[in-house]
């Protein structure tokens, strides 16, 4: 070090996050800062004739709903979730304002 520099130090992380897979596949990693709300759900709606299985991941971040996954899932599909403390995360597909 020359001078008055000072030494680089890797920024904190500030997010916290999922990394999600499906089937092996990296589908997203998904965080929201330090103050806000993040899920990953999967859903199972049956009815007498068929049923649908979903694949969610979202969060709720300054007032706004935040979407990263929405998809269909298949019976054997396999889902893993890394729980993570990030500096960064992938853009939400849509982000929705709380209108309450």
């Amino acid at each position: 070090m020359e001078g008055n520099e000072l030494p680089e130090h890797p920024p904190e992380p500030n997010i916290r996050g999922f990394e999600v897979y499906l089937n092996g596949n990296k589908l997203c990693t998904a965080g929201v800062g330090l103050v806000g709300c993040l899920n990953t759900m999967v859903d199972v709606v049956g009815r007498k004739t068929d049923h649908d299985m979903m694949l969610r991941v979202g969060g709720l971040e300054n007032n706004e709903f935040l979407t990263w996954v929405k998809r269909k899932l298949q019976i054997g599909d396999e889902i893993t979730i890394r729980v993570l403390d990030s500096t960064s995360a992938d853009e939400p597909i849509s982000r929705i304002p709380n209108e309450s």
